[in-house]
């Protein structure tokens, strides 16, 4: 049966995977995925993670200042569903992952995503606006 989760981040970026090091272990990655990982724990409210047919929506919202680089939309996309799935066994994490508040969004759990494999249609868009960055994410699938 397929089901729809959506949830908002206000006052960050979500989280950009590039580069060779994990994201887990990025200093400047790691609050953006806690972030991530909490407002979707928050939405998916119990429910089981989303396993197949899965379709994702990214809305950032962020101000683009002259002469300052936010990132590429697609660095941010793969933050996000990797930030949504467990981690792979061997990843690189830094020791902050440890800490007892954040057991339940460890990255050895699933948030909201089972394999981002079974991800079947992505939309996405980055819009430059005053403020505080914010996103959307939202989830449909089974």
């Amino acid at each position: 049966m397929k089901g729809r989760v959506e949830f908002k981040v206000k006052g960050d970026l979500p989280p950009k995977k590039d580069g060779a090091k994990s994201m887990w272990a990025k200093r400047a990655e790691i609050p953006r995925l806690i972030a991530l990982r909490l407002a979707a724990l928050k939405a998916m409210a119990g429910r089981p993670p989303f396993r197949s047919s899965i379709e994702l929506e990214l809305e950032l919202h962020c101000s683009v200042l002259p002469g300052r680089r936010i990132g590429d939309l697609d660095t941010f996309i793969t933050g996000v569903c990797d930030g949504l799935m467990a981690a792979v066994p061997q990843f690189e994490k830094d020791q902050r992952w440890e800490a007892k508040e954040l057991a339940d969004i460890h990255p050895s759990k699933i948030v909201a995503i089972e394999d981002d494999s079974a991800i079947v249609l992505i939309t996405a868009r980055k819009m430059a606006e005053t403020g505080q960055p914010w996103y959307r994410v939202s989830l449909l699938g089974e």
